[in-house]
């Protein structure tokens, strides 16, 4: 009976650490959050009052690796984007002010070139509960792009982009994140068709040789770790 008791204790001991674990790693996590959601909304901030104003120069001044700022109106999504090509996947885990971040911060691909790209890629966390990136996944219901087609996004000037796919597709089966330049007419057009084959839904939008292309890609969460959720649109 003694040896059962204690076996019972122990078990017991072992369960409340483990408990108390997770509740450590749960405050913790929800502390991140809480400083991630507020630093952004601080910035959404910033932007609406510079709106007249070069809102990328102003950010530049916090940090020389913002390049750009993405936005889709009525949308969660609005947020300062950051490169950095001598360390491609640095915002992958880090914050504006180059602090660790569960968050991250979207970052164009260090392959992409501003001015020379044919397609610019930006990559971003799937947060669950639809934040960041995770916001994106929206876009599986047709209804939500008829009224979402546009993404604005600001360098030098603010170019809009019209969105022509969506997709969910294994990275490793469809290599999209390699294409950054064409190499002629036919190579842009072969990526193209392949997109519009891998699409959730037909937008009859297709984009023609030389139209510039904006890449946002996340983790598809609901189908495994390679599997990427991506929106396409070309620049009007």
């Amino acid at each position: 009976m003694k040896c059962r008791n204690c076996i019972k204790v122990i078990i017991l001991l072992i369960v409340t650490a483990i408990l108390l674990l997770m509740s450590r790693v749960a405050v913790k996590q929800l502390r991140e959050d809480c400083v991630a959601e507020k630093q952004f909304s601080e910035i959404k901030k910033q932007v609406s009052r510079n709106q007249e104003k070069d809102i990328v120069t102003e950010l530049k001044k916090r940090n020389s690796d913002v390049i750009g700022y993405l936005d889709i109106p009525d949308t969660t999504i609005s947020y300062p984007v950051m490169q950095t090509k001598d360390n491609p996947d640095y915002y992958l885990n880090h914050d504006i002010d180059k602090n660790y971040s569960f968050y991250g911060t979207p970052y164009l691909s260090a392959y992409c070139d501003l001015e020379k790209s044919d397609n610019l890629i930006i990559y971003g966390h799937n947060i669950n509960g639809g934040r960041m990136f995770g916001a994106l996944t929206q876009y599986r219901d047709e209804s939500f792009y008829q009224k979402h087609k546009d993404i604005y996004f600001t360098t030098k000037n603010k170019d809009k982009y019209e969105i022509f796919a969506v997709i969910s597709v294994n990275k490793n089966t469809f290599p999209y994140w390699r294409f950054v330049m064409a190499q002629d007419e036919a190579d842009y057009d072969n990526f193209i068709n392949k997109v519009k084959q891998y699409s959730i839904y037909d937008t009859s939008i297709n984009p023609e040789y030389w139209d510039k292309l904006l890449t946002l890609s996340t983790c598809d969460n609901s189908r495994g770790n390679d599997v990427r959720y991506v929106i396409m649109g070309r620049k009007k």
